[in-house]
Parts: structure tokens; C-alpha cells; sequence
């Protein structure tokens, strides 16, 4: 159904995820809290600004939290230990490439042919989450 992450700065993620990947806001709840949103999240207290996003056939999450206070953490390498990065796919990955570059987007290089018909990239969000472009050439 989504993938759902805490970003430091709301309003920077939701102008990096919808105006320059694409994602549409479904919905958006600057409060939102009580018991049961505390009881799902297993904190006491907990209160958020929440943004769900649609696009490339997914939604995203966002949540910044006003209680608790997130703790500050690095960027992952991708061989840490649990989740390191999610992937959408895409067509036209070279101009879409060339057009997150031109915006200032951080890559880890171009598109790369995996295997015959498969290309791909590694690039970084606003807060340093990778995430991956994969585009599946038709044969």
C-alpha cells in the first residue's frame, strides 16, 4: 500500500517529491494525533504533520513529528543493516536524469545498463535517503 519515512523539513520534502519527482498529495494532515495514531506508532503522546503522496503506482508517506522529537541519524551506506533504499520505476530515465541533475538532484552516476533492456540509478532525496530509478526497456 506505502512506504512511510520521518523527514526533518515537511515543506522541503513535499517540494522535492511533487514538484520535482512528480508525486501528487492524496492527502494531508498538519495535527495529526490522539490515542489511536499513538497506539499504531507505539509512542505516548505522539503528534505529527502527515502528508501521504501518490505516484508511480505507490504512495509515500511523510511524517514530521512534533512530539516525540526524532533523533537526528547519517544517511545509510547500502551495505548497512536493514532498509536502504526504495525504487520507483520509471520510462525515459535518461531525460528524467538529465532534468533532477539540471535541478542540483545528487546521483551516484548516469544511468546504468544492468543487463539487456534494464537501466538504472541511485540518486538522494533532500534528507539523504536513496532512492532508486529502474526503467525496464520493452523488447
Amino acid at each position: 500500500h506505502h512506504t512511510a519515512m520521518a523527514v526533518q523539513d515537511m515543506d522541503r520534502a513535499k517540494t522535492f517529491y511533487c514538484d520535482l519527482l512528480g508525486f501528487e498529495i492524496d492527502w494531508e494532515r498538519p495535527e495529526y494525533g490522539g490515542k489511536p495514531f499513538a497506539n499504531v506508532v507505539g509512542m505516548t503522546e505522539a503528534k505529527a504533520h502527515v502528508v501521504m503522496l501518490k505516484g508511480y503506482g505507490t504512495r509515500l508517506e511523510l511524517f514530521t513529528y512534533h512530539t516525540p522529537e526524532g533523533a537526528k541519524c547519517e544517511p545509510k551506506r547500502q551495505c548497512d543493516f536493514g532498509l536502504t533504499h526504495f525504487a520507483f520505476t520509471v520510462k525515459g530515465i535518461h531525460d528524467i536524469y538529465q532534468r533532477l541533475s539540471e535541478a542540483g538532484v545528487r546521483f551516484n552516476c548516469p544511468p546504468q545498463n544492468l543487463r539487456a533492456g534494464v537501466w538504472a540509478t541511485y540518486l538522494k532525496d533532500p534528507e539523504g535517503v536513496t532512492i532508486e530509478f529502474v526503467q525496464y526497456d520493452e523488447s
